[in-house]
């Protein structure tokens, strides 16, 4: 009983929103009273069946989804009533002109009855001696006079048909710009509600969900454009009908809606006038341009559009719309960076081992996308803290699928396959965002030309009064993303045009007193076409390389400091004569100074420099008059360089060295023995446990000879330097700074490894940053590192056997790496 109860609830609210959705609101005065009756009883009706809900929910025990549905339900229909009923009440403000119209009309019947009865009663014939010539003729213009006159009200009321058309603009302009500021707002500050980022896992699915999201969110928006951009049209031709109620201060000019002619003043129609006084209603003081004024009829006057009202409400609502597409432009790369995160995930001991069995072709399609989507998302995303984050996975999986041979075979092929197809799908999805950027960035210009004028009128001193291009003030404004700032709990609008922020930023770094560097050598090699076991004879060649960790054992600490400064130019010297000085505005008269392009030029030459250029040569003189420290930044970080050196000379191997006994054997009895295996070139140490070879040789394992002489290229280098801000403390899971991690013993400076201080395993730097247990990013440019060569130690590791065989699945990593 108690469901059937709340089902006829719902039911019979439901009827009466698709009652009241329907019911039209009328056109006439009648139609419109009619409409205005039915909602007062439909009003009536909502509010007693609201008890009919309370006896419902009293007699039965609701469940709390039953009720929130039933509430949900009747404030909803309750919003449409109070909606319909605000219309009804403009609606019959606008009938109620209708009285007076029909009032007017009755005044004209009225007004022609009674001139045709008057004109019988004063009938003239006149007297017998009289001249009809001349009675004819006066009766002749009378009759004139009566048509010109009925004309001249015809002519009045044309123009009252063009008030009439300007006030009807007037007010739906205004009207709908009401609906549109509020619809807009509401709908597009929950634009992104619907979009759950908990509840993405990073598989292929969720791309589309986000693409699908993109592409609905760049439609809201343009269709939001389109109707402000109508709007903004529109505004032009919305004529100021408020001033015409008004009492001007001021003269201001008005045009005649038709010819007008009297003893006092004379003009034409679509004369232009000066409005001299507006106090009385009907009656208007104005001038021509011939001197002549006089009280004129305000009907036949038109104060001419665009309403400043109309346009600034116009250009409210394009700044609304930017910072909620700006707001939207931050969430959407926010949860497209948060996702990427997702996929490029910190990857397992199997997963690298997957993904290094990549064949040579995806590997480097693979290395090509991951290139397009940092270098696509640093243009406008650097500084921020997730993409550093993103920085950091993606250059651990470029480490992974840079240090693959690819000639190793996945064993889960479908899971490869999976997530080759994941990271290709993010190029789709970046360029779903490019194109999200591009539009809001094409708007955004637009706005930004509303404030920017081509010329603007600067008065530093009534003296210096001047017009200067507004490309000299464009990089005063500040329309860029603050990636920082932005609060995700709640959409906000965001300021375009903010507070000119002019500075001349300085940096401080503190310079390095002291940096402690060491350096480990494994040895590594690299195949050259040959097949490295082919037939274990000792003669048999190869080509290595050898590859070195550089670790600093000391932070770099860095300060930035930006200052604010405010300085005045105080004379500008001529280039074509160093004795002779200009004061800044004579500089910019003789084409010294070109402030649209801020250079200084020569005008005999054609030489031209920056501003900041001349300034720092002495040829522009300036004194600061304020200076504003306005952020200060401080920063720590650790180096770590990876040498790779490709050693080309052929080499042949010529013993190897038993786990088991530590004694040299050859390559034959090895192969005998199971140490060695060609068929993967695998060599088994004590434990069972399979290394390459080329950790084998390196470790001492794999005694090798290299051949001097003859036409091989000499060794090449490569060095990748890391700057490191964090390393991650196992057994807290927090991230602690470079120096604490060397004071904790998570990195050994003396063996260039991280040391898991749950477990004490140890792994190669290069392998600690691809599983993301050491948080880097690569420095492209070395030379701005304060690095003393002097504090460099160079330790060569695994001098023994027994020390790989300790060693060597820590080392393994850092050896494939760079095969």
């Amino acid at each position: 009983m108690a469901k059937e109860d709340v089902q006829k609830c719902l039911e019979w609210l439901l009827n009466t929103q698709n009652e009241l959705e329907t019911d039209p609101f009328g056109i006439c005065k009648a139609a419109i009273l009619e409409a205005s009756i039915r909602q007062q009883n439909k009003s009536s009706e909502l509010l007693r069946y609201q008890d009919n809900i309370k006896r419902v929910m009293t007699r039965h025990r609701v469940s709390d989804d039953d009720t929130k549905e039933i509430s949900n339900s009747y404030e909803s229909v309750m919003a449409i009533s109070s909606k319909r009923a605000s219309c009804m009440e403009v609606l019959g403000g606008i009938a109620s002109l209708e009285e007076q119209v029909e009032n007017l009309s009755h005044d004209f019947d009225e007004r022609a009855v009674h001139l045709v009865n008057l004109g019988e009663n004063n009938k003239h014939t006149g007297s017998k001696s009289q001249s009809n010539e001349s009675l004819v003729k006066t009766a002749k213009n009378c009759h004139v006079a009566v048509r010109n006159n009925w004309r001249w009200i015809d002519t009045m009321l044309q123009c009252t048909q063009v008030h009439l058309r300007n006030a009807a603009m007037f007010h739906e302009y205004f009207h709908e710009v009401d609906e549109v500021e509020y619809w807009m707002n509401t709908t597009l500050s929950r634009i992104h509600l619907t979009f759950d980022r908990s509840k993405l896992s990073g598989d292929h699915s969720d791309v589309k969900v986000i693409q699908e999201e993109m592409k609905d969110m760049l439609l809201a928006y343009l269709q939001w454009q389109s109707k402000v951009d109508s709007l903004f049209d529109r505004a032009r031709d919305i004529v100021p009908i408020q001033s015409r109620l008004e009492k001007l201060q001021d003269s201001r000019p008005v045009v005649s809606l038709t010819d007008y002619n009297t003893n006092e003043i004379e003009f034409l129609e679509g004369e232009t006038l000066t409005l001299l006084d507006n106090s009385k209603k009907g009656q208007w003081l104005v001038k021509n341009s011939r001197g002549q004024s006089a009280l004129v009829p305000s009907v036949i006057l038109l104060l001419r559009g665009p309403s400043s009202d109309a346009l600034e409400a116009a250009i409210r609502l394009r700044i609304q719309l930017l910072g909620m597409w700006t707001t939207s432009i931050k969430r959407l790369g926010y949860q497209m960076i948060a996702f990427m995160g997702l996929v490029f995930r910190d990857w397992t001991d199997q997963e690298i081992q997957m993904l290094q069995c990549m064949n040579d072709k995806e590997r480097k399609e693979l290395l090509g996308v991951l290139k397009y989507i940092e270098d696509t998302l640093l243009k406008n995303w650097n500084g921020y803290g997730g993409f550093e984050e993103l920085q950091e996975k993606i250059l651990r999986l470029r480490m992974i699928l840079e240090e693959s041979d690819g000639k190793a075979t996945a064993q889960d092929s479908e899971m490869l396959t999976q997530v080759v197809v994941q990271i290709k799908s993010l190029k789709d999805l970046l360029n779903n965002y490019k194109d999200f950027w591009a539009y809001w960035e094409t708007y955004k210009g637009i706005v930004e030309l509303l404030k920017a004028p081509k010329f603007l009128l600067v008065c530093d001193k009534w003296d210096e009064l001047k017009f200067v291009t507004s490309a000299h003030f464009v990089k005063f404004w500040d329309t860029s993303l603050d990636l920082e700032k932005e609060d995700l709990t709640k959409a906000t609008s965001v300021t375009v045009f903010e507070t000119p922020k002019e500075a001349f930023p300085t940096e401080n770094r503190k310079p390095v007193e002291e940096l402690l560097v060491c350096q480990v050598q494994p040895l590594q090699q690299e195949e050259e076409g040959l097949d490295i076991l082919d037939g274990y004879e000792e003669e048999e060649s190869y080509q290595t390389y050898e590859e070195t960790t550089v670790t600093s054992a000391d932070q770099v600490d860095t300060s930035v400091q930006e200052e604010r400064s405010t300085f005045v130019i105080t004379s500008v010297t001529d280039p074509r004569d160093d004795d002779r000085e200009w004061s800044l505005q004579e500089a910019i008269m003789l084409g010294i100074i070109d402030q649209t392009d801020n250079t200084y030029i020569n005008p005999d030459t054609g030489e031209v420099c920056s501003i900041t250029s001349a300034m720092n040569d002495g040829k522009i003189m300036f004194e600061f008059t304020s200076r504003k420290k306005i952020r200060e930044e401080k920063k720590s970080y650790g180096i770590i360089s990876i040498k790779t050196t490709k050693e080309n000379r052929p080499y042949t191997i010529s013993h190897v060295v038993d786990p088991s006994t530590d004694k040299e054997m050859t390559v034959s009895q090895a192969v005998s023995k199971g140490i060695l295996n060609k068929a993967d070139s695998t060599y088994k140490t004590e434990t069972g446990e399979l290394i390459s070879i080329d950790d084998a040789i390196s470790s001492g394992l794999v005694k090798v000879e290299y051949q001097n002489g003859g036409d091989h290229p000499e060794a090449e280098s490569t060095t990748r330097t890391y700057a490191v801000h964090g390393v991650l403390d196992k057994r807290t899971n927090q991230k602690v700074s470079f120096a604490d991690a060397l004071n904790k013993g998570l990195l050994d400076r003396e063996r260039g490894e991280y040391v898991d201080n749950v477990t004490n395993e140890r792994f190669p730097v290069l392998d600690a940053i691809m599983k993301g247990f050491i948080k880097a990013r690569i420095v492209t440019d070395t030379s701005k590192l304060d690095i003393d060569p002097e504090n460099k130690m160079v330790v060569e590791k695994f001098a023994s056997a027994k020390t790989k065989l300790n060693a060597a699945k820590a080392f393994r990593g850092v050896t494939n790496g760079h095969n």
